[in-house]
């Protein structure tokens, strides 16, 4: 290493080069990268949809999903497989391993799922789909007073229109209900003009399209023929002749049939600020770059708005860039304060210059980083901005150490490039070993399991990256500024900045001198005691965090812009009762917004912006825009929900106000063959949970039945030669309606339906009335030949690994037990008399629960794998087994820091903090190897051990403290942040500063204090193997 070193000493010219050109290219790196709210997710999925219309969930699951399940369970690469079956669709999710291509395996599922010939015969052909990611950018909503035609048709056009701007990929009119032609007999009619349900579905199809029939060649070119008969708009349906006798007289379809242009039958209702509306949701697939689509988004709307008509408007919200930008701006603001509060102290206590080259090397660091974070793969984001701004006071330290290294051979006499060589060459080695283990540290993040596994990985290779870099910049570079600093000039009189910079520099050093080094030899002659001191802090922190004065969260609950509400209403009842009780949230959010509105203090600018809601079925979304950062969510979210009043007349009621929602703190997955079993253990299971205190809301995937009428035939079926096939179809034809063809109109497929009038479709009794045809075209009345029976199925049918599955939720009030806890109890006292009870039955945690678990088993693993791999690089270096235990004390004692910090500012700890104290582990034993490489070097010369502690611990007293200064003080403002966008991150910076913080304590006084009681110990057994080796043989020792 001293080639290189040497080298770059006595040519600064190439030190310099080397610098600008990291400078430069991390400079014209920052145009290439990704520019997002939030990296992106990785998604191994692979979806297969099938829809099968009219179908019941339990039709969906016997003849969809479970055919799909057995044709691609035994695949390569398939981790999990789930099916989920709803009314008229099957949706199968296929998960695939991490180390497997999700193409190859989306191409084999397609393979097999082709294959299967069985599928049912109404059912849509089958889609395989591998699942990306798509960056969501905003959401542009057109409202107005205007009629559900004229919305979709202006939404269709401004979606073609903003998807052919640049800097957007795809945008999606989200959500008008599809386009339908529905041609509606009733069977009076039918019977009236003696036709059947299949000649006017069949007289349909026949007049209706458009073919080719052909060329006919001649000499001046082909002439092509096409028949043009296409029905497009109702009067064309109207005018298909459904038959015609000899004397030319022609029944039309209009007389027989109402033909209706309308909409699909589907119960969804959207209003945006109390008028009728629609979204156009933007996203981008690749490179996005957040400012430049939202700026393109924002310029076509005021552009747009002018030539819509009266009444109509559109709005832009769900705003990525703006949370984008508060969250840059607040880690910015923080970054530069916390760098000029690092280069204040540097200032303080090393000379301008020194101060200023050490500084530099921040920069450079960044910049190198710059320079290859688009090879990683990764952009500019939350958690990479982050992992600049946790690296501020760490990329630091190396530099540090090399500057007061070679400072202090300067001040010993040394020339400048001599004294920059013995100075370097003195650190090299604890230099290097710190970067590696930090590293090493930092690696586990590489891979975390769960969602937010692939997202946090920005912040290792960032860390790793600049820790990389910094270390080129303190061996190459900074030794080869400092080797041609000129002296600092001997100024008598000192005044202002000089003086008090040198009356830090001089105190710090009569500190180190004539206090702690007399402190810290009180501390070697007691060092038992010093020992015992540390060890009782330690158990006294655990025992902290252990009893529960600390709160705990896996994932901390941080305030979001945004107020979801969501309310589902009992299965089966009429969707006028979900709009009645969407008008009711409407208004009480419209009144809680005229309230906060009018509060003086938001009279500049609002306190709430938009409010949006959604009637889908029996279930009511809300949504709720906070304009203002000063208004609390969780108090507005309280003050709505007490407005709402007696809400029971709703199944299930939740409001949200965090940045992540992660349901219910309990849920618990079962799995088993027999349906039965389940339904029995779902009344267990809500029974078990209902005994602790604190929880509340226990629901099961089973909560929620719905009637299905069952069809039946009668002995005198067969007699008659009617089938049950015979007769579902032509009750599906009468009441869900027969599919006769598709038109194509505005880009979308428009059905066209034969069925039943609605009024006729809407009663059961309506059923009796039929008239069922047989195969030599007579007709019978439905009762003689069939009968139903109203039986009671599922609105959907969840499926695992090819085993039907109940989930049991529960949520916990704030003063209940931990939900980990109570789930460890109920598996321990409750699931072995289940697990017997009901033979077949599996039990597997599910939700944030499972994440916690999985992350913590991860963090073990990793962490002691870490540990492990620092040990044996450690004793290779020090040929020894003793001291590399030595340096890693520091991660214990980190830990301590971390939950004291906790303890001091009230946070909770949460997967952030864990991660904070790995991060922290690979920091605090810097020092230790810097501390002890001083003390082997001393003890190597032939100083006692005793003097080369002393004089070790005082000679890197001084880098020590600043190195543990310049992390803690570079870490102090977003530690001091209030604003919403900095709350998830402190608990990880609290662990980083506050773990440095008191890990310095453990490397300066107990390191010293372990290092003598390892040589007492290393004495004593030396000792006995000596009195061992003297005792003749045979004569048994007295020990």
């Amino acid at each position: 290493m001293s080639g290189p070193l040497n080298w770059f000493i006595k040519n600064p010219i190439a030190a310099n080069l080397l610098m600008v050109l990291l400078l430069i290219g991390g400079y014209t790196s920052i145009p290439k990268l990704d520019k997002q709210f939030f990296p992106t997710p990785e998604i191994n999925q692979v979806e297969v949809r099938m829809s099968f219309p009219g179908a019941s969930p339990g039709e969906i699951e016997e003849q969809v999903a479970t055919r799909i399940e057995e044709a691609i369970h035994d695949l390569n690469g398939i981790a999990e497989l789930r099916s989920t079956s709803r009314e008229g669709m099957g949706v199968v999710m296929v998960e695939v391993e991490s180390d497997y291509p999700a193409q190859k395996l989306t191409n084999d599922i397609k393979s097999r799922v082709d294959a299967i010939k069985t599928f049912p015969e109404q059912a849509e052909r089958p889609t395989v789909t591998e699942i990306t990611y798509r960056h969501r950018m905003g959401r542009v909503q057109l409202f107005g007073d205007l009629t559900e035609r004229e919305l979709k048709e202006i939404g269709e056009l401004l979606r073609d229109e903003l998807s052919r701007l640049p800097w957007i990929s795809i945008v999606e009119l989200d959500t008008p209900r599809p386009y339908e032609v529905s041609i509606e007999v009733s069977e009076t009619d039918l019977r009236r003009y003696a036709l059947t349900f299949d000649q006017v579905a069949s007289a349909v199809r026949a007049a209706s399209l458009n073919l080719p029939a052909g060329s006919i060649k001649r000499n001046n070119g082909d002439l092509l023929i096409q028949t043009r008969g296409q029905a497009y708009e109702t009067p064309d349906f109207e005018s298909i002749v459904l038959r015609s006798d000899a004397t030319g007289q022609e029944l039309y379809l209009s007389d027989v049939a109402v033909v209706k242009d309308t909409f699909e039958d589907i119960d969804i209702d959207i209003q945006f600020n109390g008028q009728p509306s629609l979204g156009l949701n933007v996203f981008v697939t690749t490179n996005p770059d957040v400012l430049k689509t939202t700026a393109t988004i924002k310029s076509w709307v005021e552009q747009r708005q002018v030539s819509l008509p009266d009444g109509v408007y559109l709005e832009f919200w769900q705003d990525q860039s703006k949370a984008f930008k508060d969250r840059v701006r607040t880690l910015v603001t923080n970054g530069l304060g916390g760098l000029a509060l690092v280069i204040i102290v540097l200032m303080l206590f090393l000379r301008p210059m020194l101060a200023f080259w050490v500084s530099v090397g921040i920069v450079v660091a960044y910049m190198g980083t710059l320079f290859l974070l688009p090879y990683t793969g990764k952009g500019l984001d939350m958690i990479t901005l982050f992992a600049f701004l946790l690296t501020l006071g760490i990329v630091v330290d190396d530099a540090i150490i090399v500057g007061e290294s070679v400072h202090t051979a300067h001040t010993k006499g040394l020339s400048g490039v001599h004294g920059a060589l013995v100075g370097v060459r003195q650190v090299v080695k604890p230099v290097v070993f710190a970067v590696i283990s930090t590293m090493v540290f930092f690696a586990p993040m590489f891979f975390l399991p769960g969602d937010w596994g692939p997202s946090s990985q920005g912040i290792p290779t960032v860390v790793c990256l600049a820790l990389a870099f910094s270390l080129v910049e303190c061996l190459l570079i900074l030794p080869s500024h400092l080797a041609h600093m000129k002296p600092e000039p001997d100024i008598s009189e000192a005044r202002g900045l000089t003086k008090l910079r040198r009356q830090c520099a001089d105190g710090l050093a009569w500190f180190a001198q004539e206090r702690y080094r007399p402190f810290l030899a009180k501390c070697l002659r007691n060092h038992a005691m010093v020992g015992g001191f540390f060890l009782v802090m330690l158990c006294l922190s655990l025992a902290l965090y252990g009893g529960g004065y600390l709160k705990s969260a896996f994932f901390p609950r941080v305030n979001s812009d945004y107020v979801v509400g969501t309310v589902e209403m009992p299965q089966g009842g009429a969707f006028s009762d979900a709009t009645m009780m969407r008008d009711r949230l409407v208004t009480a959010a419209e009144d809680l917004k005229a309230s906060y509105n009018a509060q003086a203090q938001f009279a500049d600018s609002p306190a709430i912006d938009n409010v949006m809601a959604v009637a889908s079925e029996n279930k009511i979304d809300l949504m709720i825009q906070v304009a203002s950062a000063n208004l609390d969510t969780e108090v507005m979210t309280r003050e709505l929900r007490e407005s709402l009043g007696d809400m029971s007349a709703a199944k299930e009621v939740r409001f949200d106000f965090t940045i992540r929602d992660p349901g219910k703190p309990i849920k618990l997955l079962f799995a088993a063959e027999r349906v039965e079993d389940l339904e029995a253990l779902a009344l267990d299971v809500k029974a078990a949970l209902a005994r602790y205190p604190g929880v509340f809301d226990v629901s099961d995937s089973f909560d929620a039945p719905r009637d299905e009428l069952v069809l039946s035939l009668k002995p005198a079926a067969e007699g008659l030669g009617v089938s049950l096939a015979d007769v579902a179809r032509q009750v599906r034809q009468a009441f869900f309606g027969e599919e006769v063809q598709r038109v194509p109109r505005s880009g979308e497929d428009v059905r066209v339906m034969v069925r039943y009038p609605e009024v006729e479709r809407r009663a059961i009794a309506n059923i009796e009335s039929m008239f069922i045809r047989t195969a030599d075209g007579s007709e019978v009345p439905f009762d003689v030949v069939a009968t139903y029976q109203v039986e009671t199925g599922y609105q959907s049918i969840e499926r695992l690994d090819r085993l039907r599955t109940l989930e049991v939720a529960a949520d916990v009030s704030e003063d209940g037990a931990p939900p980990r806890a109570i789930v460890e109890a109920l598996l321990a006292n409750d699931a072995p008399d289940w697990l017997q009870q009901y033979p077949g039955v599996s039990i597997k945690l599910d939700g944030e629960l499972q994440e916690e678990i999985e992350f913590g088993q991860a963090m073990v693993y990793m962490g002691t794998l870490s540990m492990l791999i620092i040990f044996g690089l450690m004793a290779i270096a020090f040929k020894s087994y003793w001291q590399p235990l030595l340096v890693l004390t520091a991660v214990p004692f980190g830990l301590m820091g971390a939950i004291f910090g906790h303890w001091l500012l009230g946070w909770q700890v949460s997967m952030f903090s864990i991660m904070g104290v790995i991060a922290c582990a690979g920091v605090v034993v810097n020092d230790n190897l810097v501390l002890i490489d001083r003390i082997n070097n001393l003890k190597a010369e032939g100083v006692p051990l005793e003097d080369a502690l002393l004089q070790g611990a005082q000679d890197r007293f001084r880098p020590i403290i600043l190195t543990s200064l310049t992390t803690f003080v570079g870490l102090l403002p977003i530690m001091m942040e209030t604003s919403v966008q900095a709350q998830f991150l402190i608990p990880m910076v609290t662990s980083l500063a506050f773990g440095v913080l008191f890990a310095t304590g453990v490397t300066l006084v107990l390191v010293p204090a372990l290092y003598l009681m390892g040589e007492d110990m290393t004495k004593l057994l030396r000792k006995t193997a000596d009195r061992f080796k003297r005792i003749p043989s045979g004569v048994t020792a007295d020990i």
